[in-house]
């Protein structure tokens, strides 16, 4: 049997399959960028702040929606690493676009040591300290600082000094106010996270070491250990929580996440004064938590993958969730933008799977179909009887097995829908996502009745050829006739002057492609005979039906095209 394939279709595979890849792999990638609430922190004036994204949402000391701070407007493109606030309420952060490589995150998730320079690629990026009411930024040091993602920042509010937590080089900085180092880097750390001085003693979540590390904060003893506290109880090596990376100080108490390997799905253990295991703090079974924060009578938890902050009491129970507003807000706008791009992420996956069951029913097809051997190159046309009366249909067989065919795309996509509905429904952004998905539905519904009327308009045609004249009948029974000189043709399409009818490709011919060979294409050898690309030309001329599905496939690409360079712009 002959197993050629059209280049074109080869060609529109190809295309479709790297779009559907892009599409669920960039969909699902942006998806994931937009996170929840991360990291909370408690402003000199008593005021809550809490990060989720480029954004803080600031509340009183009562618990009252202040504002929402676009970090937009302070110069940072992507939020990396931490934050911390001055005694006079300056914050220090980091500006700037994200300047880590695909390298850089294969090393990060190979846990090697980050070697890269830490002064700033560009004027503009790095650490910065900037006035929040008024934009106004400051490079921190003369030449300037950028960690890139330094995830431990504590500002002691008596001197300004700033301790840094060099995450991935796995150091702890001290710095001025104005960023001037005042000690050389302490090392002997493995990805050290959160710090907090408390009772002049500083704190550091050792995350890889699985400890709390206690040190001497004075420049002049920086660094020197003051002891060292274990944060690893059975219940939380059980669970495969071991790894601490923020911490609070609670009354009399310490309370610790402590995440699993991949940084997430952490627990939050509750230690006395002398590091002694207590208790568990309650939390839902699905959350993921990241900071802790001790605020009025109970304690805050930010959740990353559930957008919710939770309310604890002092003795660890679960009170509900902290809202406000301005924090409700945030939440929506990041559900409804998660939604979009996990339903461009969903496209994609549907667009594979409507790739791989066509080419599922195409192989179905050209397994029954019947050898489409072609006639050897020099044979004569007088092979044939020139005069004879030759009356050609589309096979009965082939014509019932297309439509076989067809019913199981439609089957596909039906079900596909109905399987990312299902996925959808239970999101908590369903309303808004139902509407994009109407429209995602709209576009399946009409791919899947284009392909059920260029079946429709190719399956009720005929060609009859007597003598020199050839005609040609279309499906809604018009005729067209020329002289066998004026034909143009080619393996897949036979036309005259205003008509053409498609025979199929070769190795799943609509037409019997033993009769074509033997008996049609011997007496076309004074036709003309076009390449693919001249007939698919043709076709579009002629207002065929597989010439109207090329131009909305090239003008459907083009669009999409546009509308990415225009995204990606904006």
């Amino acid at each position: 049997m002959n197993s050629k394939v059209h280049p074109l279709v080869v060609a529109l595979v190809m295309v479709l399959t790297f779009v559907a890849i892009v599409l669920w792999m960039w969909g699902k990638g942006e998806a994931s960028l937009i996170g929840g609430p991360a990291e909370l922190r408690m402003g000199p004036d008593g005021h809550l702040y809490i990060q989720i994204q480029n954004r803080l949402i600031e509340h009183d000391a009562n618990g009252e929606y202040v504002g929402t701070h676009d970090l937009a407007n302070l110069g940072v493109e992507q939020f990396l690493g931490n934050y911390g606030f001055f005694s006079d309420g300056d914050i220090l952060l980091r500006r700037g676009p994200d300047p880590r490589s695909f390298l850089d995150d294969i090393r990060a998730f190979m846990r090697e040591t980050n070697k890269s320079s830490i002064q700033p690629l560009t004027p503009g990026s790095g650490l910065f300290r900037c006035r929040k009411e008024t934009f106004v930024c400051e490079k921190f040091g003369v030449v300037g600082v950028d960690f890139k993602a330094a995830h431990g920042i504590f500002i002691d509010w008596e001197t300004d000094d700033v301790f840094i937590a060099d995450t991935s080089r796995h150091l702890l900085r001290k710095y001025s106010a104005q960023g001037e180092p005042l000690s050389s880097p302490i090392a002997g750390f493995r990805f050290p996270n959160q710090l907090l001085i408390h009772d002049d003693k500083l704190y550091v979540a050792d995350t890889n070491n699985h400890r709390i590390r206690v040190l001497d904060p004075r420049t002049e003893s920086f660094g020197s250990e003051l002891g060292s506290k274990s944060v690893n109880p059975e219940v939380a090596i059980r669970m495969g929580q071991r790894w601490p990376s923020h911490f609070a100080r609670v009354g009399e108490e310490w309370w610790v996440n402590n995440m699993q390997s991949g940084m997430s799905d952490g627990g939050i253990y509750i230690f006395d004064d002398s590091w002694q295991f207590e208790r568990k703090a309650e939390l839902p079974p699905d959350a993921d938590p990241i900071s802790v924060v001790a605020f009025g009578t109970e304690v805050l938890v930010s959740d990353w993958n559930n957008d919710r902050v939770h309310r604890l009491s002092n003795a660890g129970e679960h009170l509900g969730f902290f809202a406000s507003p301005g924090l409700l807000r945030v939440f929506d706008e990041s559900q409804e933008a998660r939604a979009d791009f996990e339903i461009l992420s969903y496209s994609g996956v549907l667009l594979l799977a409507l790739v791989i069951g066509g080419l599922l029913v195409r192989a179905l097809v050209v397994s029954v179909s019947p050898d489409s051997n072609a006639v050897a190159e020099g044979e004569s046309a007088t092979a044939a009887n020139t005069d004879k009366l030759l009356h050609l249909t589309p096979d009965p067989k082939i014509v019932a097995r297309a439509r076989r065919g067809i019913r199981l795309v439609g089957f596909l996509s039906l079900a596909m829908v109905a399987i990312i509905a299902v996925m959808l429904a239970d999101h908590e952004a369903a309303r808004e996502i139902a509407l994009n998905f109407l429209a995602l539905g709209a576009g399946l519904i009409a791919i899947f009745l284009l392909i059920v009327w260029v079946s429709r308009s190719n399956t009720g045609t005929a060609i009859k050829l007597h003598n020199d004249l050839l005609t040609l009948r279309d499906h809604a029974g018009r005729e067209s006739s020329c002289t066998v000189r004026e034909v143009r043709y080619n393996r897949t399409v036979l036309a005259t002057r205003d008509m053409a009818v498609f025979l199929g490709q070769p190795p799943v011919a609509l037409y019997d492609r033993e009769l074509l060979d033997k008996e049609l294409f011997p007496r076309l050898k004074v036709a003309k005979k076009l390449s693919a690309w001249n007939m698919q030309l043709l076709l579009m001329e002629l207002k065929h039906p597989q010439g109207i599905v090329t131009i909305i496939v090239l003008a459907g690409m083009a669009i999409y095209a546009a509308w990415m360079l225009i995204g990606q712009g904006t």
